[in-house]
């Protein structure tokens, strides 16, 4: 009431009573959501199983909570060229089997808990590296490689079009870096203190994030699998007006996909949304050349 705030984000949820959640969700009630008709965003922090962290969910308590065990899948099948999306979408479904399709759990790259995604991307740490901790103090990481921002944008691309809230930690719109706590908790940056490839990250960001803005299927509509294997990982998005193609690759070398679209689909082309570059659909099957570490996000029509 005194800050008009859209939402908590929670701390340490499984460390507070149940009965704290309940009562403060109860209180949010009354107080702001009836009688104003707004929606107050809860978004909590627990680490567990999807039994756990579902049990806070819906249930009188909180909106959601962070998606860590589809995080835990994506962290891996991104960085390690022999891991297959196959397990990353089979972790996807389970997700959709507790939450539903159109969930509203977070979906992360970083977090203050976690060593910094670009840490792991540039080669400066192995995931879950037990020197994280002494690297926080003795060697910082810094990004050496230029690719590695291709490999943050590739993420961030995956997060801002797959259901759920998409949440970017601080300087993850920029590749910030950082070993574990408080490493990853380094002091923003902004303007002309940004290099050249961070503030070309930060502009390669702000357009997916419009083009999730401006195609409510990428917020609201179905999911469905083309193809998920080593390199590619390709899904719809469908609602009521439009079908969203996203194809991923993460393979350094540029790929040829060929893609079957559902037999029920009328569409004859594609446009990419962020270079407008149109493609045809023949009988169902588009053909798409990919360069590495890229993505592409087209509009079927």
């Amino acid at each position: 009431t005194e800050t008009n705030a859209d939402g908590f984000r929670h701390d340490a949820v499984k460390h507070v009573p149940n009965e704290f959640w309940r009562l403060l969700t109860k209180k949010i009630k009354e107080k702001i959501e009836l009688p104003d008709e707004t929606k107050v965003y809860q978004i909590g922090e627990t680490f567990g199983g999807y039994d756990l962290i579902s049990s806070y969910v819906s249930n009188g308590q909180l909106s959601s909570q962070f998606n860590f065990n589809l995080y835990d899948t994506a962290i891996p099948v991104f960085l390690d060229s022999e891991s297959s999306f196959e397990m990353l979408d089979n972790q996807m479904q389970k997700t959709f089997q507790v939450y539903g399709v159109n969930h509203l759990m977070g979906n992360l790259v970083s977090s203050h808990d976690k060593i910094r995604y670009m840490a792991y991307a540039d080669g400066d740490l192995e995931i879950n590296d037990g020197r994280a901790s002494d690297f926080a103090w003795t060697n910082p990481p810094k990004v050496d490689n230029p690719s590695s921002y291709d490999k943050l944008k590739l993420h961030l691309a995956y997060i801002l079009t797959i259901p759920g809230v998409p949440v970017i930690y601080y300087g993850d719109e920029i590749g910030m870096t950082g070993a574990s706590d408080p490493d990853n908790r380094r002091m923003m940056r902004f303007d002309d203190d940004l290099n050249e490839n961070e503030k070309q990250t930060l502009k390669d960001v702000s357009k997916i994030i419009h083009i999730r803005k401006n195609h409510p299927a990428l917020r609201y509509g179905d999911f469905l699998t083309l193809k998920a294997d080593k390199n590619i990982y390709a899904y719809v998005r469908s609602d009521m007006n439009e079908r969203i193609l996203v194809v991923i690759n993460k393979s350094e070398l540029e790929q040829n996909v060929d893609l079957t679209l559902p037999a029920i689909y009328s569409e004859r082309k594609a446009s990419e949304l962020i270079t407008g570059e149109s493609l045809q659909v023949k009988e169902n099957v588009i053909k798409i050349n990919i360069g590495g570490i890229s993505y592409l996000i087209l509009k079927l029509n």
